[in-house]
């Protein structure tokens, strides 16, 4: 896969949100959503600083630009991006088909809950027909890092699996180098 330089442009975004969300001592993942190349918003995780599971950084961008979501797609049939750091969990996938996103350009893949890889055909029509296109893996080295020291001093047992699942999915890219 072969990015633009707004792509590169708009994931740099992203991973300053990510870094800002590592700094507030939460999850670190940022997304910033594009309209016609212009970017619209952007935001971070705060799933732990919140208390909210919920608290994606991808629901929270498309919940606050829903409006201008919906606009562009009924006045001029908009292409809508999402750039995320991290590979989006089913939540925030099904969101951006509910947002009728066109394209997804995610840095890091999430061994422990990406959803990009789901199979399509065992879903039906309308979420086929509204399904983005899905690029992965602009910036990944940038973003796993971040993702990796947000882990560095997680002492339990749950985070340590983590931590070893982004070990070992970075140990094959760089058998694959």
């Amino acid at each position: 896969m072969t990015f633009s330089t707004n792509d590169t442009k708009f994931m740099k975004i992203a991973l300053k949100e990510a870094k800002q969300a590592l700094n507030k001592g939460d999850y670190p993942v940022g997304a910033v959503l594009v309209i016609n190349n212009k970017v619209v918003g952007k935001t971070r995780n705060s799933i732990l600083t919140k208390m909210d599971w919920a608290s994606h950084a991808e629901a929270k961008l498309m919940a606050k630009c829903s409006a201008a979501i919906k606009k562009s797609i009924k006045t001029d049939h908009a292409n809508i991006e999402l750039f995320t750091t991290l590979e989006p969990c089913l939540m925030c996938l099904g969101s951006a088909v509910l947002h009728r996103i066109s394209r997804i350009v995610f840095a890091c893949p999430d061994p422990h809950g990406g959803a990009t890889n789901i199979n399509q055909n065992s879903l039906k029509n309308w979420y086929k027909n509204n399904w983005p296109k899905i690029d992965g893996e602009l910036l990944k080295e940038e973003a796993y890092k971040l993702m990796i020291t947000f882990m560095e001093d997680k002492n339990t047992a749950p985070w340590k699996e983590i931590k070893i699942l982004y070990e070992n999915l970075h140990k094959s890219w760089l058998t694959k180098k």
